[in-house]
């Protein structure tokens, strides 16, 4: 089973990615999975344009707008768990059923010397499990944003989408001990790690992720209510002292506000020891506002000089998945406007919308569990030896 490479599709100066993929033998027999999903022989889809346009979001076809559900929306087509910037040698497994695909697996393969994007400085329990030479490895379900997964077709029957994820892995496993290389996957979401589970491997508990489910009725009123009082008092708190400093709260499209909200996302990386150029943060944030998986958006908190904070999420469906922060590191009102930025607007924003569950991403579980968040590990899964 050869995989599909898409080596070519991540090249930015290439991005429709079409030299890629020539021929339909480049396509993963999914007769290979032998799990008892039954998956039928990719050979059905015979024009390797269909697949191109797949995973770069071009054509009109029924293969390029088929429903996708993921853990994140970083591991979506066309995207599919890819940095947007330095994306390295990234591949694709792909199973199919009646000649259309219906699992996607991002693999991405280490450099020699050098981290992805995603785990530069990375915190002591990630380090932990990573060799002495990145090149080693063959990160499955991709290496970016911190999640791995895959993405399924959004009709399948839960046990079916487990099927899928699980022969994917397993085929994904079968490839790096063929290539030499040492699978892992980062930050495989709880709900997800028993598909990665499998004979030879192991899993271990690496990170929190924050989820805030929301009121289906979309109440401010049935929010404060199911918090508690020690919540309810924080939340209460949060608006009067943003109220009180004068600061001023939008939601705009977030192409709008990505050269703005970069010096603030270097801000916050400076002071959490991490060193990344200005002018790389804001080409990132404009790649990721201009994806066109979901909704983009930025919840923006200003005073009379402008942005103190800007906060960038991605709509899908009844969910906010929330990106990115960007803070001042000097301003006199500082945790007003985190607050505000992170919690208040994305929670008045997803009242409005009907939206019921926020993924507040990982870390700072303390500030995200007293306004409601409850939290979930993230697993490791990597080989017993």
């Amino acid at each position: 089973m050869d995989l599909t490479d898409l080596t070519d599709l991540t090249d930015p100066a290439n991005p429709t990615g079409r030299a890629g993929l020539t021929d339909s033998k480049d396509l993963t027999d999914s007769r290979d999975l032998t799990d008892s999903t039954d998956l039928t022989d990719s050979r059905d889809l015979t024009d390797s344009r269909a697949l191109t346009d797949l995973l770069t979001g071009n054509g009109t076809g029924a293969t390029a707008h088929t429903a996708w559900d993921a853990a994140s929306v970083a591991l979506l087509p066309p995207r599919l768990g890819r940095p947007y910037l330095r994306p390295g040698h990234c591949r694709v497994v792909v199973a199919s059923e009646a000649g259309r695909p219906v699992g996607l697996l991002p693999l991405l393969r280490g450099t020699p010397g050098r981290l992805p994007q995603a785990l530069r400085d990375p915190a002591p329990e990630t380090a932990a499990v990573l060799p002495a030479d990145p090149g080693d490895l063959l990160f499955v379900g991709g290496c970016v944003d911190l999640v791995a997964g895959a993405a399924v077709a959004a009709g399948l029957t839960e046990e079916r989408r487990r099927a899928v994820r699980r022969g994917l892995v397993d085929r994904a496993w079968e490839q790096a001990g063929r290539d030499g290389l040492v699978p892992i996957a980062l930050h495989v979401r709880d709900d997800e790690v028993a598909d990665f589970r499998g004979p030879g491997r192991r899993a271990a508990e690496l990170g929190v992720t924050c989820l805030l489910r929301l009121p289906g009725d979309g109440s401010d009123a049935s929010y404060l209510a199911g918090l508690g009082q020690s919540g309810r008092r924080t939340v209460l708190k949060d608006r009067r002292r943003a109220a009180e400093a004068g600061l001023r709260s939008e939601v705009r499209p977030a192409g709008e506000l990505t050269a703005e909200a970069a010096e603030l996302v270097v801000a916050v990386k400076r002071r959490y020891g991490v060193e990344e150029h200005p002018r790389l943060v804001r080409a990132r944030l404009a790649r990721w506002a201009a994806d066109p998986a979901g909704e983009r958006v930025a919840f923006a908190v200003s005073d009379g000089a402008g942005p103190v904070a800007v906060t960038f999420g991605c709509v899908r469906g009844t969910g906010l998945e929330i990106y990115e922060t960007g803070l001042a590191d000097a301003h006199p009102h500082r945790h007003e406007a985190y607050a505000e930025s992170l919690f208040q607007a994305p929670v008045a924003f997803a009242q409005a919308r009907g939206i019921t569950a926020i993924d507040l991403g990982l870390d700072a579980t303390t500030p995200k569990t007293r306004r409601g968040a409850t939290l979930a590990p993230t697993w490791v899964v990597r080989p017993d030896q």
